[in-house]
C-alpha cells in the first residue's frame, strides 16, 4: 500500500467513494452490464475511473500512484460488479493509446471509462490459441471498409460488448505474422452471433463469437494493414499486466494475505507455526508481485513499450492465486470451493476462478518461453517446417501469444 503524505487526501476519498456510493448505485441493480455500467458510471463521474488515462481519452491524467490507490481501495463488491468493463478500462484503451489511435481513442475512451461501452477482445480462434498468429478470420477490403468473415472463443463478456478489438487476416498469402491487421468491429452489426460458454462457476463469461460477411468502416482500422501482429502485442502486454495488478493486497481481493490471516484469525489458528510459514510464503508472493507489478506499471506510464517483465508479473499472479486458493481450503473456509451464502460468496468465487488465472493473457507455459528466450537469453524452439512460411508451427513467437482464455 502506497503512504505517502501528499496523496492521503485522494486516498481518503476513494475510501469514502467505495464505502458509500457503490453499494447505493448497485442497490436493486441485477443484470450484469447493468451493474458494471452502474459502478463504472459512479467512478467515472467521481473522478475514480482511469485516474492515469491521458485527459484526451475520458481519464484524469495523474500519477500511477493515484491509479495504484484506487486499486487498493476497492472493495470486493464494487470489483465483481466492474468485471465486464475491466479489459476494456485496463487493457484495450491502453493499447489503444499505445498504438497512437488518437481519434479513435477520443472517441471511444469516455465510453469505455464509463462503461456506457462494453469492449471485448476478439483473439482467439478453435484452431489458434497460444499459435494466436495463425488466425484465420478473414477480413477483405470493399468500398468503405473490410468484410469480415470467421469464428473467435473465449471472448471474455462478447455477449455484453458493444465493440470488440479483432485480430484477422488481410493478406493470406504473406508470412503469417506479417498477413495479421487489427479492427475495431461493432458487436451490434448485422452477421455478428455470439454464444455463451458455461463455466464452473457458474458464469457465462466466455463466449463463442461468429462473423458471417460482418462490416467494418474503414476508420475501425487500429495501426496498420499488416501491423495488427505488433499491435496485439501491446494488447496483450496490457492485459498481461492487468492480470499482474489485479491480485494486489487490497481488500478487492477475497483470497489475498490479509483475507486469509482475517480467516485464520476467526479460526483462532493464526498461531500455529505451519499457518504461519504458508502465510509469509504467501505475503512474500504478493509483494513480489506487487513490485513487478509497480515497476511495469511505472514503464508504462512514462511511454515506454511494454516488455518480457509483463509475463513475469502474470506468472506470479498465477501462482498467488493457486496457492491462496488452497490455502483457503487448508485453512477451514467452510464452503470449501462451494457457494454457501453471501458471506464467503466472493471467496468461493476465486477459489473456482483461479486455475483459469493460467491461461489469461498467454498461458503460463507461453509465459514461461517468454522469460526463457527474451530475459534469460535461452535458445528458440526450431520450427518444425521451416520451409513452410505460413503454417509453420514450432517456435510461436511466443512474445505476442496468447492462450485459450486469454481474452480475460
Amino acid at each position: 500500500m502506497i503512504q505517502r503524505p501528499d496523496l492521503e487526501d485522494f486516498r481518503t476519498q476513494a475510501r469514502e467513494f467505495f464505502a458509500r456510493e457503490v453499494p447505493a448505485v448497485l442497490h436493486g441493480v441485477d443484470a450484469p452490464v447493468d451493474r458494471a455500467r452502474a459502478v463504472r458510471g459512479a467512478l467515472h463521474r467521481a473522478g475514480f475511473s482511469g485516474v492515469s488515462i491521458p485527459e484526451y481519452a475520458g481519464g484524469r491524467g495523474l500519477s500511477a500512484d493515484h491509479e495504484d490507490i484506487v486499486t487498493d481501495e476497492a472493495t470486493t463488491l464494487a470489483v465483481t460488479a466492474d468485471r465486464p468493463a475491466f479489459l476494456g478500462v485496463n487493457v484495450i484503451l491502453p493499447a489503444l493509446i499505445d498504438v497512437g489511435a488518437a481519434e479513435l481513442v477520443a472517441e471511444v475512451g469516455p465510453r469505455i471509462l464509463s462503461a456506457d461501452a462494453i469492449a471485448c477482445q476478439l483473439f482467439s480462434e478453435p484452431d489458434a490459441g497460444s499459435d494466436l498468429a495463425g488466425v484465420m478470420t478473414r477480413a477483405t477490403e470493399v468500398d468503405g471498409g473490410w468484410r469480415v468473415q470467421g469464428q473467435k472463443v473465449w471472448t471474455s463478456y462478447a455477449h455484453l460488448a458493444d465493440f470488440g478489438l479483432a485480430l484477422v487476416r488481410t493478406d493470406p498469402e504473406a508470412p503469417k505474422h506479417s498477413g495479421l491487421t487489427m479492427l475495431l468491429i461493432d458487436m451490434n452489426a448485422p452477421g455478428v452471433t455470439v454464444r455463451p460458454i458455461k463455466q464452473m462457476t457458474g458464469d457465462g463469461e466466455f463466449n463463442e463469437v461468429f462473423l458471417d460477411n460482418v462490416f467494418v468502416r474503414a476508420d475501425r482500422l487500429v495501426g496498420t494493414v499488416g501491423g495488427g501482429w505488433k499491435v496485439a502485442g501491446t494488447v496483450l502486454g496490457h492485459e498481461r499486466l492487468a492480470i499482474s495488478r489485479s491480485g494486489g493486497v487490497g481488500v478487492r481481493n477475497p483470497i489475498s494475505v490479509r483475507a486469509l490471516v482475517d480467516l485464520v484469525t476467526r479460526h483462532d489458528t493464526i498461531s500455529v507455526p505451519d499457518v504461519q510459514s504458508s502465510l509469509l510464503d504467501a505475503w512474500m508472493g504478493e509483494r513480489t508481485a506487487a513490485i513487478l507489478s509497480r515497476q511495469t506499471t511505472v514503464q508504462a506510464r512514462s511511454g515506454l513499450p511494454l516488455g518480457p517483465e509483463t509475463s513475469l508479473g502474470k506468472m506470479h499472479r498465477t501462482r498467488n492465486a493457486f496457492r491462496n486458493a488452497r490455502l483457503a481450503t487448508e485453512f477451514g473456509l467452510p464452503c470449501g470451493g462451494a457457494w454457501i451464502g453471501d458471506e464467503y460468496a466472493g471467496t468461493a468465487y476465486e477459489i473456482l476462478n483461479s486455475p483459469g488465472m493460467a491461461f489469461g493473457g498467454g498461458t503460463d507455459d507461453i509465459q514461461r518461453n517468454i522469460v526463457a528466450e527474451r530475459i534469460l537469453g535461452l535458445p528458440r524452439e526450431q520450427a518444425v517446417d521451416p520451409r513452410d512460411r505460413r503454417t509453420a508451427v514450432g517456435h510461436q513467437s511466443s512474445s505476442q501469444s496468447t492462450g485459450k482464455a486469454g481474452e480475460q
